[in-house]
């Protein structure tokens, strides 16, 4: 008599179906091992990610416990929202595991963990970058803050759509490693910008330019991929001045509770903040570079 073997399939929620969230989920439901449900707050998007996808389409009034629920979000007050949507639903179980790969600030995740904690179900605070490109790719790299054996159990579920996955440790701690990347990155297009406008006022070849440096100590992801395209006033390439805004304004929210005095990332954060005044609001973070006066 032949046996009947039976694939352990994981019940995941994914909610939030933004320029991140649409790739990140796309991933998720090519894996046989995953009975998918997604959710997004305007319609029209999770109508145009299931003519491409497959998954179920979640309602907070369905009976569905998950392993795991994923959230991709904008800001403080979406995944305030969302939460509160999920505490009142019957989505959680006390094994379920909550990864939130959303830029937020520290206090919100620290809200986060303890209403989830209250319920008794578990908290991964799990910013992720690597832009609109990585999660289309699934390259993502994410820093993760929590329990390291709830970790260990969703290196499945990130591994989909993630090709970096670090454990800074306790609930917070990515979130901060995040802000910590917002930091370099934005130093970096400020000097990207400020490199581009000065060797144009020294009339020098800008293909030329881009060959000598692009490999040298100088070089850079966001050299490589963005300087040639900002000589093109190409600026539609994924995540936009306006969530860089929000993140550096968390940034200095946090910075101000150390009492440091982050020169660059102020003076940067203010460009973007104009920026959000213009047509460049929903353009790339190279846009950066329109801030400057020539």
């Amino acid at each position: 008599m032949k046996k009947l073997f039976f694939m352990q399939k994981y019940k995941v929620l994914f909610i939030g179906l933004g320029r991140m969230g649409f790739h990140m989920s796309s991933h998720l439901s090519k894996n046989k091992k995953i009975d998918l449900y997604i959710f997004n707050r305007t319609n029209i998007k999770t109508k145009r990610w299931l003519k491409s996808f497959s998954a179920l389409e979640y309602d907070f009034k369905f009976n569905v416990k998950f392993d795991f629920i994923i959230t991709c979000l904008k800001d403080d007050g979406a995944v305030e929202l969302i939460l509160n949507k999920i505490l009142k639903s019957n989505s959680f179980k006390t094994s379920t595991i909550f990864i939130d790969h959303s830029t937020i600030s520290l206090d919100q995740v620290k809200k986060n963990n303890k209403l989830i904690t209250n319920k008794k179900f578990h908290f991964l605070d799990a910013p992720v970058t690597g832009g609109e490109e990585g999660a289309i790719k699934g390259v993502l790299s994410t820093m993760i803050g929590g329990n390291s054996s709830k970790y260990n159990k969703s290196l499945f579920i990130l591994g989909c759509y993630c090709k970096n996955v670090v454990h800074m440790g306790r609930v917070g701690s990515g979130q901060l490693t995040k802000f910590t990347n917002q930091i370099l990155i934005c130093g970096i297009l400020y000097s990207i910008s400020e490199a581009n406008l000065f060797s144009k006022k020294n009339n020098l070849n800008q293909k030329k330019l881009y060959q000598a440096i692009k490999n040298g100590a100088a070089g850079s992801w966001q050299f490589i991929n963005r300087y040639q395209s900002i000589n093109k006033d190409k600026f539609n390439f994924g995540f936009s001045s306006e969530l860089m805004e929000k993140d550096l304004r968390y940034v200095l929210k946090q910075s101000n509770k150390n009492k440091l005095d982050l020169q660059l990332t102020k003076d940067v954060h203010k460009r973007y903040k104009k920026l959000l005044l213009t047509k460049y609001r929903d353009k790339d973070t190279s846009s950066l570079i329109k801030s400057f006066s020539k």
